[in-house]
């Protein structure tokens, strides 16, 4: 498997203006530059943007991201309009590859004020007892699922957030993820009679117009919006308590925003026990010594403020200029310095099949709050299904979104919860 699921890539490729406005129809816009993509003309692509975005990504750089791009997807095939808000046009975009959203938005001078991929999402229809909830912020809407109980007065709530990349609100993604694991978690909380919310993060799925510039692509603002659905929660009379549940990357989100905003409890679920550099380097040396030695000296270029330039096609999705400042943001957290500073329960739950993030982690966030509770799943990994030891048949789970939550994964979170 290329590509690893904790690593962050929300967005393939992004430069936004600020304040976009869509004076006139994009369509004709986007029609060409399906021709160009397709044709490899990126000077064409680069005369269609407006002076901010050529200023936000200048020609050599948008040439290699567009480079990039057309090497994970391949040709683009079809663009059709889905909707429009705020000022922005969403297309759904069909590559050989993968099907992504496009948004757009043009300027006064019809020139491309906002262009960006991000992933796409099929409209989802959710049971009767599953509402919409919304977080509105300063530079757009960040939608979730609110799963309630039946006959619920007053219930404990529990806030999942997904882990890195274009990861949505159910735990499925573009880059070989359709597990539907927090959607599970979610049903098998209600049924406990526990609330929960689940929400596609800034740039995914229906919070893709929330995502208004490259400068938002930062760690903190992802801290900032789970922030934002906690004091939500917490001011909604229907719920007793909120409880935090990170997910990978949405583990140490999670254990900040849960400090920050004062959640009553918090539960870490395959999350790292160290810097991500490391986290990154581990994952990199499963596939090649050579690729984990690249990443570290890009991680470590990122570190002291430096952009890493002239970077490896394997590793552009992860560290293309779009991506360092995000990258930049992230490696400033210590997830055992930050699990240390929380005053409440802890649960930290890990599957010791989890090929992405090892118990090692786990043991690592427990020796940092010695009062938590850890709980190992047996043959659970990293999308929290039962799998195989070996490599192949553990990947093949990522991608059968009927089987089932691995046993005792979310009974130890209801009795965490409950107790």
């Amino acid at each position: 498997m290329r590509q690893f699921l904790l690593i962050s890539g929300c967005v393939l490729l992004s430069f936004n203006g600020a304040n976009a406005q869509m004076y006139s129809p994009t369509d004709a816009a986007v029609r060409k530059f399906q021709q160009f993509f397709n044709k490899d003309e990126k000077d064409s692509i680069f005369n269609m943007l407006s002076v901010r975005s050529k200023q936000l990504m200048p020609a050599d750089k948008l040439g290699s991201a567009m480079a990039g791009l057309h090497q994970q997807v391949g040709d683009l095939k079809s663009c059709s309009l889905s909707r429009q808000e705020g000022g922005m046009s969403f297309y759904k975009s069909e590559f050989s590859n993968a099907t992504l959203t496009l948004v757009v938005a043009a300027d006064a001078d019809n020139k491309l004020e906002t262009f960006r991929f991000v992933p796409y999402k099929e409209a989802t229809t959710e049971p009767a007892d599953v509402s919409n909830m919304v977080l509105s912020t300063p530079t757009g809407k960040i939608y979730g699922s609110l799963a309630m109980p039946a006959g619920a007065k007053k219930v404990p709530v529990v806030l999942i957030i997904a882990g890195s990349g274009p990861t949505d609100r159910n735990c499925n993604s573009d880059l070989n993820l359709k597990s539907n694991a927090f959607k599970m978690l979610a049903d098998s909380l209600k049924q406990a009679g526990i609330a929960s919310v689940r929400y596609d993060k800034r740039g995914v799925g229906e919070s893709a117009g929330a995502l208004s510039s490259k400068s938002s692509l930062d760690f903190g603002i992802y801290v900032n919006d789970a922030e934002g659905f906690i004091k939500m929660l917490k001011a909604d009379p229907r719920f007793s308590e909120v409880i935090v549940a990170g997910h990978s990357e949405g583990s140490l989100i999670g254990m900040i925003a849960a400090k920050n905003a004062g959640a009553k409890k918090y539960i870490s679920i395959a999350g790292a026990g160290e810097r991500i550099n490391k986290t990154i380097r581990d994952q990199y040396a499963v596939q090649s010594a050579a690729m984990a030695d690249s990443a570290t000296r890009i991680m470590d270029t990122i570190m002291m403020g430096k952009e890493a330039v002239n970077v490896p096609a394997p590793l552009y999705p992860l560290f293309s200029p779009a991506m360092q400042p995000y990258m930049r943001s992230w490696l400033k957290y210590d997830p055992q310095e930050e699990i240390k500073k929380l005053q409440i329960p802890i649960l930290i739950v890990q599957g010791d099949n989890d090929l992405q993030v090892s118990v090692k982690n786990a043991d690592n966030l427990k020796k940092a709050a010695p009062k938590a509770k850890l709980v190992i799943i047996k043959k659970m990994n990293h999308p929290m299904k039962e799998a195989p030891t070996d490599r192949v048949g553990n990947f093949e789970t990522y991608n059968k979104p009927s089987l089932p939550l691995c046993p005792g994964f979310a009974a130890a979170i209801v009795k965490f919860i409950k107790g």
